[in-house]
């Protein structure tokens, strides 16, 4: 039983329980106090755009869906390829327990206390303008990175496995009707939700039935080197377009989530989405937890090479601290999630008590997630670093239990990569626009119309000629550092208001840290190969289409990123210490 996943998996899930059962409702009770009977933002300044109150059910969904993108998938397997499946559990763990939730859920709760603002005013507040401007900054650079990154893993997962798109487009199409029904026709959630989960599966049963909606695969999962890359040459059937025409496909969807009304097609969408994410998540549990029934056993080494100091013979990993923290970018703990918790879901939460559920409850399912994909791959003797080695282990795993066809296993896991990286980034987009607004609110950059448009643009770049493990591991770090942040912000506010900060301020002092001095190695990984002229991974057949100053360029600019958004991120980390221990001095006063 040792030698299958099932033991490590229900340790996991059996620590989660603990956090949510015992840890969230101390913490929610003793610290923060929340109050049923106080009317929150939704209901104080309902207009039914961004400020409407929404039950806990529906809103745990889309807070989940809307948190829970690629992270904590392809981050726990890169972690298990870096280091071997037992720090990566550990870090999925511990994270979640200590961290993870804790973000979530004090984010939700700072911004309610705060009349549903973000993370932007309530820093002006706190600390001023020029901290605000530089946290600003800051999201604008992290927002570029994580679209581009989670752009990269979508367009790579739609050629590796023909037909993908099929079901994605009957959830775009389902979320746009589910909105109706739901807050046009004021049909009850329930009959809405069996609605849009008959058209989902129906979009899956259709693409595995009539193959001719699928073409074969590229042989990109043989050898990564060699996608292809010239728009000029891709094929007319589906599954073998190109990086570049996907990306073009995901920037129109992009654009439309920006710009729309949020009931009309993002909230809805992200709610639908959730649905069949949330079943493939059960469904691979307890696939896992029924291995040693199955008889599939741990094909990886539990620990692995754990302090690489090389980057031109190791560029894609480094020591395990710091950057397993930042490998694992999102099953532990997320800055994305603050932004949602604090810009987004806080408008729509009905009752004070529903942040523990939704906020807290929906971070620890995430590290379910995490789980999972641990699970995946600790049975895969070999993987490459990318997301369909998630829609291996996960189709290999839920076959052995249900005797289900591989074919159609794999078509559901690699929707569920899919939908879990896309409607992410719808919100990663929106917030850009909001972000902007308020950034550049004298500017043509800050008109909603142009600003998505910009960060796409940049999107397109970044994601089809950048090295996306390297590009990966940059993320992380900016995302870990915006958790770090978000964490030690709400110890400034805790501090103000004379509450406890002690359960905010630890974790974030070694969050800041940490990311700061992941950002720095990685800016000096790209450092190293721009100096040494050479291409990192998939970098190679980059150059060799179009030449070795693409290349150079992209180099450049991730390597300028890792070192400004360090800079950035120390020169918040000061304002936000020296803005807690003044108002920690004013409540000793």
């Amino acid at each position: 039983m040792l030698d299958t996943p099932m033991p490590y998996i229900l340790i996991g899930l059996v620590i989660y329980a603990i956090a949510y059962a015992v840890y969230s409702k101390y913490v929610d009770k003793r610290i923060w106090q929340s109050d049923p009977s106080r009317p929150t933002p939704a209901k104080q300044y309902f207009d039914g755009v961004e400020y409407f109150p929404i039950s806990k059910y529906v809103l745990y969904g889309y807070q989940f869906k809307s948190v829970a993108a690629l992270g904590p998938i392809v981050g726990p397997l890169i972690a298990v390829g870096f280091y071997g499946w037992l720090p990566a559990l550990i870090w999925l763990i511990v994270g979640n327990f200590f961290i993870g939730w804790v973000q979530d859920y004090s984010a939700m709760m700072m911004s309610v206390r705060n009349d549903g603002r973000s993370m932007g005013p309530i820093t002006y507040e706190l600390l001023g303008n020029r901290a605000r401007q530089l946290l600003l900054g800051y999201l604008i650079a992290y927002l570029i990175i994580i679209t581009s990154v989670f752009a990269w893993v979508i367009t790579t997962v739609f050629n590796q496995i023909p037909g993908t798109f099929i079901p994605i487009l009957f959830i775009l199409f389902t979320g746009v009707i589910f909105g109706h029904l739901v807050f046009r026709l004021k049909i009850d959630v329930l009959i809405a939700t069996i609605v849009a989960l008959v058209l989902v599966f129906a979009g899956i049963v259709l693409t595995v039935t009539f193959p001719q909606l699928r073409a074969p695969a590229t042989n990109f999962l043989d050898d990564p080197r060699t996608f292809p890359l010239d728009v000029r040459t891709f094929p007319t059937q589906p599954g073998t377009y190109t990086v570049l025409f996907w990306l073009v496909v995901l920037a129109i969807i992009y654009y439309i989530g920006a710009v729309t009304p949020m009931p009309r097609f993002l909230l809805p969408t992200v709610y639908v989405g959730y649905l069949p994410a949330i079943i493939a998540l059960i469904l691979v549990i307890i696939a896992a937890l029924a291995t040693p029934f199955t008889g599939l056993k741990i094909a990886q080494a539990p620990v692995k090479n754990l302090w690489p100091t090389n980057p031109l013979e190791n560029p894609q990993t480094g020591p395990l601290w710091p950057i397993l923290f930042v490998t694992i970018a999102c099953g532990a703990i997320s800055g994305w999630h603050s932004l949602v918790s604090s810009g987004l879901t806080s408008k729509q939460l009905e009752f004070e008590t529903d942040a523990r559920p939704v906020g807290g409850g929906a971070m620890i399912t995430e590290g379910i997630v995490g789980l999972s994909s641990v699970a995946s791959v600790m049975i895969l003797a070999t993987y490459p670093l990318a997301a369909g080695a998630y829609v291996t282990g996960a189709s290999t795993l839920t076959s052995a239990l249900t005797g289900i066809s591989r074919d159609a296993m794999n078509l559901f896991y690699a929707m569920f990569v899919a939908v879990m990286g896309m409607i992410t980034s719808m919100l990663f987009v929106r917030v850009w626009r909001t972000v902007s607004a308020e950034l550049f609110e004298r500017n043509i950059l800050g008109n909603r119309w142009v600003s998505p448009l910009v960060l796409i643009l940049i999107m397109i770049f970044l994601a089809f000629t950048g090295s996306w493990v390297n590009l990966w591991l940059l993320f992380g770090g900016t995302n870990q550092l915006l958790a770090g942040l978000a964490l030690l912000l709400v110890a400034v506010y805790l501090a103000k208001v004379k509450r406890p900060t002690w359960y905010v301020i630890y974790p974030g002092m070694f969050m800041a840290i940490t990311t700061v001095a992941a950002l720095l190695w990685e800016a000096y990984t790209y450092t190293a190969y721009l100096l040494a002229n050479r291409p990192i991974g998939v970098q190679a057949a980059v150059q060799a289409k179009f030449g070795a100053g693409v290349v150079t360029v992209s180099n450049m600019v991730s390597a300028a990123l890792g070192i400004i958004l360090a800079i950035m991120g120390a020169l918040m980390t000061y304002y936000l210490f020296r803005g807690y221990f003044k108002y920690r001095t004013a409540a000793k006063a």
